[in-house]
C-alpha cells in the first residue's frame, strides 16, 4: 500500500517536469512509447524493486594498541624536549641535560629536534668543562645533519665556539681525504684564558655581577685583542641586561676605541637589550668634530 502511494506521489511529481519529458522523448525515438505518467510509474517501480541505495555509515577505525603507544611515546619526548630547553634558559643545567637525554632516548624525535637537543647538550658539557663529552655531541649532530650550522652568535661563544669551529674542520678535512694534522702538544691555559672562561660561565649562568668582575680581571691580565675586545663585549652586554646603560655604552666606547670597525654579530645586533646603545655609540662616533672656536 505504501509503496504504491510513493508511486503515485512520484507519478504526479514528474508529470510537470521538462526533464522527464525530454528522457519520455528519447525513449520514444527508440521505439519506446510511454506517457509521461507511465514513464514516471516506471521510474517509481525502478525504486521499488530496487531500493534506495544507502552508503554503509563507516566508523573510524580504533587505533591499534601499538599505535596509541607510539603517540604517547612521542607526547612524552616532546614533552621533555621543551622542559629541557626550558631548564636550559633558566640556567639549570643538570635538570636540563636529564629530560634532554630522556627525549633522545625515547628514538622517536625528528632529525631537528635530535639536532636541537645535542646542540645544547653540548653547550651544557662544555659549560661545566667538559670539553670531550662536548665535542662528542657536536659530531653526532654532525652525524644526524652533516650541513649542521650553530647561528652565528653561538659560534662566537668562548666556551664552545671553539670546539664546534675544531670538529667542522675536522669533518672537511675527512671529506676531502686529507688526514688530520698531528695534535698539538696540550697547552696550558694562560691566568687571563681561566678567567675568560670562567666569567663566561658566570655569564652564561645570568650572574653579570660576577662575569663582570671576571672579565675585568682577565682584561688585566693582557690578553690578546680579540680576548680583550671580547671581554669588553660581554661587560657591556653584562651592563645592559642589568639596566646600567651608559657603563654598557661605556664599554663599547673602549671597543670601538681599540678597532673603529667593530661590528656585532647579526644576531648580537638585533639584540633589544645591548643592540640600541651599541648603534647610538657607532653614530655618536662617526659624527664629524664640532669647529674649533675661533
Amino acid at each position: 500500500m505504501m509503496r504504491s502511494l510513493s508511486c503515485e506521489i512520484a507519478a504526479q511529481i514528474f508529470t510537470d517536469r521538462a526533464t522527464t519529458e525530454r528522457r519520455r522523448v528519447r525513449l520514444t525515438r527508440c521505439g519506446l512509447h510511454l506517457s509521461l505518467r507511465q514513464y514516471a510509474l516506471l521510474f517509481c517501480a525502478s525504486l521499488v524493486f530496487t531500493g534506495c541505495v544507502v552508503p554503509p555509515q563507516t566508523t573510524p577505525p580504533v587505533p591499534l594498541p601499538a599505535e596509541i603507544a607510539r603517540q604517547q611515546r612521542i607526547e612524552r619526548a616532546q614533552s621533555n624536549l621543551v622542559e629541557g630547553l626550558r631548564l636550559y634558559e633558566a640556567g639549570t643545567y643538570q635538570e636540563s641535560l636529564k629530560n634532554l637525554l630522556i627525549a633522545l632516548d625515547s628514538g622517536v624525535l625528528t632529525v631537528p629536534q635530535q639536532l636541537h637537543a645535542r646542540k645544547h647538550l653540548a653547550f651544557i658539557q662544555c659549560v661545566n668543562n667538559r670539553e670531550l663529552i662536548c665535542k662528542e655531541e657536536f659530531e653526532k649532530a654532525f652525524a644526524l645533519d652533516p650541513n649542521f650550522e650553530l647561528t652565528p652568535a653561538e659560534v662566537g661563544h668562548p666556551t664552545w665556539g671553539p670546539l664546534f669551529r675544531l670538529v667542522k674542520a675536522e669533518i672537511e678535512l675527512k671529506k676531502a681525504g686529507k688526514s688530520l694534522p698531528p695534535a698539538p702538544a696540550p697547552k696550558l691555559p694562560t691566568p687571563g684564558e681561566k678567567m675568560i672562561a670562567e666569567a663566561a660561565r658566570a655569564y652564561d649562568d645570568a650572574d653579570y655581577n660576577k662575569a663582570i668582575k671576571l672579565f675585568q680581571d682577565a682584561i688585566k691580565e693582557l690578553p690578546p685583542i680579540d680576548e680583550k675586545i671580547k671581554s669588553h663585549k660581554f661587560i657591556a652586554f653584562s651592563y645592559c641586561l642589568t639596566n646600567r646603560m651608559s657603563l654598557c655604552r661605556a664599554e663599547f666606547e673602549k671597543i670601538l676605541s681599540i678597532d673603529p670597525a667593530y661590528e656585532l654579530q647579526a644576531a648580537e645586533a638585533g639584540h633589544p637589550s645591548w643592540g640600541p646603545s651599541f648603534r647610538a655609540v657607532k653614530a655618536k662616533l662617526k659624527q664629524p668634530p664640532p669647529p674649533a672656536k675661533k
